[in-house]
């Protein structure tokens, strides 16, 4: 049987975190493994964690290096200490439904040619709803795909060599960058599942890049002229196994 790793990346918002983590453990299709990536936030989150009762390992890693924005960082450590054949790559605030897991590996099993599902609809829910059962969550609307939630087979991933961490603190062309070099490589992308969706989860307005900054900041990509150094993983970390 196919082994599934999902890696959920955070920064801020911890109970958004934890919120996920416990709605992960009530998929109709547990995974293998889930992998929390804390990029650089209050280190209280491990502390939050623990307390949720757990049907399945958990790992959780600490990034020690304040880099702005390090989602390609969080994202190349989550591949690394992951052992799954499909990986599935969650924002904290992309909160999976029952059924989310298994409906996407259905598919990717049966679609050999398909390397990667995006998140395709995502509903929006009230903070406020986060301590209450699922179930009980309103929808106030919903949302369009979100590049970075998504299930992937992981020899693509090892193929193209992950994200390009020097694209840290460019929110949004890190995708575009990441998506272009799939396609190269050529990797069908398609849609996939619906998911909860909490507005401004993932990380504070002083960690994102303003509108008006977005030409500059996308040539900038383009170029390369991005700290940090080429490579992956430019940092520290610790980690922790849960059994």
């Amino acid at each position: 049987m196919a082994k599934l790793s999902v890696i959920i990346t955070a920064f801020d918002k911890h109970n958004v975190t934890v919120a996920h983590f416990r709605e992960c453990m009530k998929a109709s299709r547990l995974p293998d493994e889930i992998i929390i990536i804390n990029d650089h936030g209050d280190p209280c989150l491990k502390e939050m964690l623990e307390k949720v009762p757990r049907k399945c390992p958990l790992i959780y890693s600490r990034i020690n290096e304040d880099i702005v924005w390090n989602y390609n960082g969080a994202y190349n450590l989550g591949i690394w200490l992951s052992k799954g054949d499909y990986l599935m790559f969650e924002d904290n605030d992309n909160i999976p439904m029952k059924d989310t897991y298994r409906d996407m590996l259905k598919k990717m099993e049966e679609r050999p040619d398909v390397g990667k599902l995006i998140a395709y609809g995502r509903a929006e829910i009230e903070q406020q709803d986060l301590d209450k059962p699922s179930e009980e969550w309103k929808e106030r609307g919903s949302r369009g795909p979100n590049m970075g939630t998504h299930m992937i087979r992981r020899d693509i991933v090892l193929k193209v060599k992950g994200q390009d961490e020097r694209f840290c603190g460019r929110y949004g062309w890190m995708y575009y960058d990441y998506k272009s070099r799939l396609v190269r490589a050529g990797t069908l992308i398609e849609n996939s599942s619906t998911y909860w969706y909490v507005r401004d989860a993932q990380s504070n307005l002083d960690r994102r890049m303003s509108s008006k900054n977005c030409a500059y900041y996308r040539q900038n990509a383009r170029l390369k002229r991005i700290q940090p150094p080429e490579g992956i993983l430019n940092f520290t970390y610790e980690t922790f196994y849960y059994n």
